[in-house]
């Protein structure tokens, strides 16, 4: 296939249903453990990531299926949002902050599974590491 992966559809894959499973079990610790480790990557860092995943997108066709990885991710990170000012009570609305907060360390996180070994071993190193260090106890 000259050095070109198949397009598919990057949501419905057994990885990514183990990674949204496995992403329902995170605690609020582990939320923003997740974000922590994000946020201490440079900008720069995450940019150049985020550039390798375009460029792929683009030559591999993939531009929607990236897209539809991120907007399932980010659905997951901001779930429940639009109650959250209705309901301001202890724990839910605390959750509810750590999961958005979170979202683009699930959003990058989310893109290093679906894309997988079409990315190269530093972008999916960027993309992953924070989930890889928050998910630690899970795995």
């Amino acid at each position: 296939m000259s050095g070109r992966q198949r397009r598919g559809d990057l949501t419905d894959t057994e990885e990514m249903n183990d990674f949204f499973a496995q992403l329902d079990n995170l605690d609020q610790a582990q939320l923003m453990s997740l974000r922590a480790a994000w946020r201490s990557t440079s900008r720069q860092v995450h940019e150049d990531a985020w550039t390798t995943v375009r460029a792929l997108g683009a030559r591999d066709g993939l531009t929607k299926e990236i897209d539809r990885v991120r907007s399932r991710a980010f659905a997951w990170a901001t779930r429940g949002v639009d109650l959250a000012p209705y309901y301001t009570v202890g724990y839910d609305s605390t959750w509810q902050q750590v999961k958005i907060e979170a979202g683009e360390a699930i959003v990058d996180a989310a893109l290093a599974v679906a894309l997988g070994s079409r990315l190269d071993t530093h972008t999916r190193d960027v993309l992953i590491g924070p989930w890889l260090q928050a998910t630690e106890a899970v795995e």
